[in-house]
């Protein structure tokens, strides 16, 4: 199983940002689908079955800990990183405790035989995979409140029709 950690935006969020896409951004890439708009926590990649139920008891202990609060973040920024050609959506500043938590996220997958962390944390959502050129400036700028109270588990597979995300585990943070 293909996993990852992350944060889902509610549907009418997730449709308001793919409008804005598509009225201010003009990328010569491959708009990700409106169902897999999502900011990654951690990546896992790869997990046998058999290590589900001890990753999501971690995942447990660690969600559901009083005080555990993110403050909603504000996607007011773009960026592009030409390596992989990728145009995203994010914040131009987030909380440390948003970025300790992806840390600790991360390091509870390592444990369950999943992908250690890979360099500093930006909480980002893709707009568009294989971009070859740096795209313009958006016409209108982004400005978007993104709750960030639901963290999910899901599994990525593919297929005929590209990529697929399904839940495996959510997890709701206490107000």
């Amino acid at each position: 199983m293909r996993l990852f950690f992350a944060l889902l935006p509610g549907p009418d969020l997730a449709r308001e940002i793919a409008d804005w896409r598509e009225r201010s951004i003009s990328a010569d890439g491959r708009p990700v689908p409106l169902a897999n708009l999502h900011i990654t926590l951690a990546f896992l990649g790869e997990l046998s079955h058999h290590r589900l139920d001890p990753l999501c008891q971690a995942a447990d202990e660690l969600l559901t800990a009083p005080g555990l609060h993110l403050q909603t973040l504000r996607l007011n920024a773009t960026g592009y990183w030409p390596r992989p050609g990728i145009l995203w959506l994010g914040p131009s500043r987030w909380e440390g405790a948003l970025a300790n938590l992806a840390g600790q996220l991360q390091s509870r997958g390592a444990l369950a035989g999943g992908k250690g962390k890979r360099g500093a944390y930006r909480p980002h959502l893709t707009l568009f995979r294989g971009c070859d050129q740096p795209p313009p400036a958006p016409l209108s700028a982004p400005d978007f409140s993104f709750d960030c109270s639901n963290i999910s588990l899901l599994q990525s597979s593919n297929g005929r029709q590209g990529v697929h995300y399904s839940d495996v585990a959510n997890w709701r943070l206490s107000p």
